[in-house]
């Protein structure tokens, strides 16, 4: 799908194929709502490779079912793996599972400086709403 996805992309880049065919193609092959904006536009954060792989990433099925040791897994993942696509994936599943107004996975790991999976999972349970 990968090298699909790069034609696609290269013959928009060329003019070959108008910007409504390529966002179709992709959204035909990766099953993704591509924006017009980052296609368009995602060369001046990141490669091609990059894009297209997190074009081509696969969700996490069942996020909902996500217990402690799995999300475990996942963060110790997230930490080695530098795969924009699954590091999107991972993001996406463990924000949802955990999901509060504050304190993202990629927050905890880049803002905050956490690089123990046990510390992030903690502060990604911990509540942090503000009861009045």
């Amino acid at each position: 799908m990968k090298a699909q996805v790069i034609a696609v992309i290269k013959s928009f880049e060329a003019g070959t194929i108008p910007e409504s065919t390529a966002l179709a193609k992709l959204e035909e092959l990766t099953g993704r709502t591509v924006d017009a904006v980052w296609l368009r536009e995602y060369w001046g954060s990141e490669s091609m490779e990059d894009f297209v792989d997190r074009l081509c990433a696969e969700p996490i099925p069942d996020w909902q079912a996500i217990m402690d040791p799995d999300a475990l897994a996942l963060i110790m993942e997230y930490l080695r793996d530098p795969a924009p696509g699954r590091r999107d994936s991972i993001e996406s599943a463990i924000d949802r599972r955990y999901g509060k107004p504050g304190g993202t996975l990629m927050g905890l790991v880049f803002q905050k400086g956490l690089t123990d999976a046990a510390s992030i999972l903690h502060e990604l349970k911990k509540d942090t709403r503000i009861y009045l």
